[in-house]
């Protein structure tokens, strides 16, 4: 693929398939790994990231046989007898999930990344882990780790969660492996809540017995992960990119397999696009958005932050200014996503500042220009939906889409009529 991607003006209309979700495949090899019986995973998501996760449970002992449809864990591990060394790339998913299970598990384990990765927040998780007695060897709270596992005995934890839901997210995963149970309290606000929201839906489906209450969850120890078949759902993340396209470009696009009653977070960007003026109707698990003129908004991203992208582009479309509240945890993304959004709407000519951790976009006259994505899938996807209305915008490594969207600018150039 070339170094860069020229947009060429159009108006997105068809119907498209949400791809399987990320965040839901992730878990579910977590969990189906953990078992400890053959369980089924379905319609998993091949991206990148997903890889990263399955090559590292792999790695750790856990055996499967994986195809195209399907990836069947049969219960079985292995204790690896020498150090297992796993390379993690800008995977935070896989980073946080992993880090906590390496913690859990016989074994000693060596995790790396990407130079991006080792600037990522982990101390949280890592002073957590310790609270818990794990032995780690960490870089001033940073990749790389050296963690020594084991069987973890429990207990009382306080986590701060700041920063990002994953390091929540991770300790209620190993929570049904420990002795004891975990008993995790987070005495301040929780980034991307809904995150959790949705480890603690999957634990559920998988009969895990725990219990919240103000952020204090406490998870039973000594249980076991029931997941004997289950199908991945599609990803409202994904499909927001083509929601959102439909908006901007006044087209019309159906989006088929999606579970109106999900827990994903990211099913928000269907009442932001309504709030912002565009058509959205339902029959089943397809979902149609219809673009028409469009306003501003002035919507809480605290929860969403992987919509904040594509929700900036669509803001410079709008006929009023826009404010997206509570971002400032977007600096700890694959990229410093805040300042990547504010650099590519000054290079195409927009007006966009940042006041009290919230994102004010102001619409005005755009031009085209090349789009820096720092090597971020969600700035390339994000930012291709402007050149739909922009002549002369061009993505900046394209291939990065790989990572969580493999498929994207096949779709892409599927909807998109010219005009």
């Amino acid at each position: 693929m070339s170094r860069y991607r020229k947009i060429l003006p159009g108006i997105m209309r068809g119907a498209v398939a949400a791809p399987p979700s990320k965040s839901v495949t992730h878990r579910l090899f977590i969990i189906a790994a953990l078992s400890g019986k053959r369980s089924v995973v379905r319609n998993p998501l091949w991206s990148e990231d997903t890889h990263i996760t399955l090559d590292a449970l792999k790695k750790m002992g856990f055996i499967c046989d994986v195809c195209q449809e399907q990836v069947v864990f049969t219960g079985e591990r292995y204790v690896p007898e020498k150090p297992v060394e796993i390379y993690l790339s800008n995977s935070g998913t896989s980073a946080r999930l992993l880090t906590a299970l390496a913690a859990a598990l016989p074994g000693e384990y060596h995790l790396d990344g990407t130079p991006r990765m080792r600037e990522r927040p982990m101390a949280e998780l890592i002073e957590a882990l310790q609270q818990l007695g794990v032995d780690i060897d960490h870089h001033n709270g940073h990749f790389p780790l050296r963690i020594h596992g084991n069987t973890i005995a429990g207990g009382k934890v306080t986590l701060d969660a700041s920063k990002s839901s994953q390091f929540l997210s991770a300790l209620l995963l190993i929570a049904p492996l420990t002795i004891r149970g975990l008993e995790i309290i987070v005495p301040g606000e929780i980034a991307s809540r809904a995150y959790v929201d949705l480890t603690l839906s999957l634990l559920k489906k998988s009969c895990i017995r725990f219990t919240e209450e103000s952020q204090h969850f406490i998870v039973s120890g000594s249980q076991s992960y029931h997941i004997e078949d289950v199908t991945v759902e599609g990803d409202y993340s994904n499909a927001s990119y083509f929601a959102i396209g439909a908006a901007i470009s006044g087209g019309e696009v159906h989006v088929q397999n999606l579970d109106k009653d999900s827990w994903q977070g990211d099913k928000a960007v269907l009442a932001i696009l309504e709030s912002a003026g565009a058509r959205v109707s339902w029959n089943e698990s397809d979902v149609t958005i219809a673009g028409s003129s469009l306003t501003g908004i002035d919507y809480d991203m605290h929860r969403y932050p992987d919509l904040v992208p594509g929700v900036a582009v669509m803001a410079l479309f709008a006929r009023s200014k826009s404010r997206l509240q509570r971002v400032g945890h977007l600096r700890y993304k694959e990229s410093d996503r805040l300042s990547a959004i504010l650099e590519n709407i000054q290079r195409l000519g927009g007006k966009a500042f940042v006041e009290k951790e919230n994102l004010i976009i102001q619409p005005k006259n755009l031009k085209g220009s090349t789009i820096a994505t720092y090597n971020d899938h969600r700035m390339a996807m994000s930012f291709s939906l402007a050149g739909l209305r922009i002549p002369g915008v061009q993505i900046e490594n394209p291939k990065c889409v790989e990572k969580s969207f493999p498929n994207f600018w096949q779709e892409f150039d599927r909807l998109v009529q010219p005009v």
